[in-house]
């Protein structure tokens, strides 16, 4: 029997192989992982058709925004439908999760009554697989590194995706506390650098607390 693996290969995979069944999955660098089983979570299609003279991305038809997710005078946006700019990198992103779709509708709710408001918040989202606690703040599609903080094969972690020397996101399980300390790090953009975390010598909850 094989053993059992949880891989999140799709953005590096090449193609499937196997006899009437899928026996191995090959990367684009050719490497072979061989697997019994293939879950694919291939999102949602945002319902934008009926829509006319508003900007659609061409990668999936979303609506394009602005920071104050305005997608043209007077028309607003907000949810799985809204592309807008990451505060932090700039880059334009998507966001399936029902508690971004509540931040954006508050900031788009504002902005319709006549504030002037930025949209900067920082998605979190919460999971739990197999009796597997698992936490996320932040948003990252790519990466340079993670760094790993703590035991995976005790499902106590946290680990740390960077890009551009900036910490994008954190993934963690059991570290709930340090968790919601990120999350505020976050909104204040005062998270530690890459070599204060590599070095091991930053207590999150303490950071916040100066």
């Amino acid at each position: 029997m094989r053993n059992k693996v949880l891989v999140s290969v799709w953005r590096q995979k090449q193609q499937f192989e196997g006899n009437s069944k899928v026996e191995a999955i090959i990367l684009a660098n050719g490497e072979s992982i061989p697997t019994d089983l293939v879950v694919v979570g291939i999102g949602v299609q945002p319902a934008t058709e009926f829509l006319e003279g508003v900007e659609l991305h061409p990668k999936d038809k979303s609506v394009v925004v602005d920071e104050y997710l305005r997608a043209a005078d007077g028309l607003y946006a907000a949810g799985d439908i809204a592309r807008f700019p990451d505060w932090r990198t700039g880059e334009d992103i998507r966001i399936e999760h029902w508690r971004i779709a509540a931040q954006h509708g508050r900031i788009a709710a504002g902005n319709m009554a006549g504030k002037v408001i930025k949209f900067t918040g920082v998605p979190v989202f919460w999971t739990l697989q197999f009796e597997f606690p698992l936490r996320y703040v932040g948003h990252a599609e790519e990466w340079d590194e993670i760094i790993f903080d703590g035991e995976l094969q005790k499902r106590e972690f946290m680990a740390f995706y960077i890009k551009d020397n900036q910490v994008l996101a954190v993934a963690a399980s059991q570290r709930d506390l340090e968790m919601a300390a990120v999350s505020e790090l976050m909104r204040l953009n005062i998270m530690p650098k890459p070599d204060q975390l590599r070095n091991g010598a930053i207590n999150l909850i303490s950071r916040l607390k100066q």
